[in-house]
């Protein structure tokens, strides 16, 4: 994947994300190897679309995956297949309404019993965060969404757990705090406007993990954006290097 030249005015939580110095984490040494991902791209310009390795690293894909990019109605559909997964993964490329824009959906990321709470689901997002942004002049990505399923007494289910409302907003996805969520929190917190408010704060994210809900959620490429900020500091205390 290649590495931007980093402009002057970029956030110093985004700048971080792009050295490349940095020796990668024993996880993604052992779980994320594009050599080993199969790429099959079923598009009429396959020629100009983007390389096997980008796919791999736009995708996220773990290590000895398939990948199938196809054409399905107005969308690019990226399938990804691997034997750790209880079902394949699927993100959607999508143009903006202005035609100059692209945003990533994110759909379905279920890791086999076996395979999950050990860092490989949020590494698979975290890196498609940073091939999206590294190939901003190539494929202009605007945002990545996705659904940010569960609540409280999911997160704690000792079967197939729903913590996406949580993990998510904690890499720095972002939206409104429902106002029925607002309600419940503590009065310091009622005025706060957006999940990163909460996320850039322990008790913040403590106030949320307890009241909040399913909440749909978008992690914004812009440099500048909070959305890196809150970023940096999931991947300090998780010990992420890419």
């Amino acid at each position: 994947m290649s590495r931007l030249l980093m402009p002057p005015e970029w956030s110093v939580a985004a700048r971080i994300f792009f050295r490349g110095e940095m020796p990668l984490d024993a996880i993604c040494r052992e779980w994320f190897k594009t050599d080993t991902v199969k790429v099959k791209v079923e598009l009429d310009n396959a020629d100009e679309f983007l390389s096997a390795e980008e796919i791999a690293e736009l995708t996220g894909a773990p290590k000895d995956s398939d990948i199938v990019v196809s054409r399905v109605g107005d969308v690019i559909q990226f399938r990804i297949r691997n034997p750790i997964f209880a079902e394949d993964m699927f993100r959607y490329l999508t143009a903006d309404a202005d035609g100059l824009s692209y945003y990533l959906t994110n759909v379905v990321m279920v890791l086999k019993d076996e395979f999950t709470n050990m860092g490989i689901g949020p590494r698979c997002v975290v890196k498609e965060i940073y091939c999206a942004r590294s190939l901003h002049e190539e494929l202009p990505i605007r945002c990545i969404k996705l659904n940010g399923v569960g609540d409280y007494a999911s997160f704690h289910w000792a079967k197939d757990p729903l913590r996406g409302y949580y993990v998510w907003p904690c890499m720095g996805f972002d939206a409104e705090i429902p106002d029925a969520v607002r309600t419940r929190l503590p009065e310091k917190y009622r005025e706060k406007r957006r999940l990163s408010d909460l996320m850039l704060d322990e008790g913040g994210r403590k106030e949320w993990l307890r009241h909040g809900e399913s909440v749909k959620l978008a992690f914004d490429l812009d440099p500048g954006s909070v959305s890196w900020e809150v970023l940096s500091h999931y991947v300090r205390e998780k010990g992420i290097e890419l």
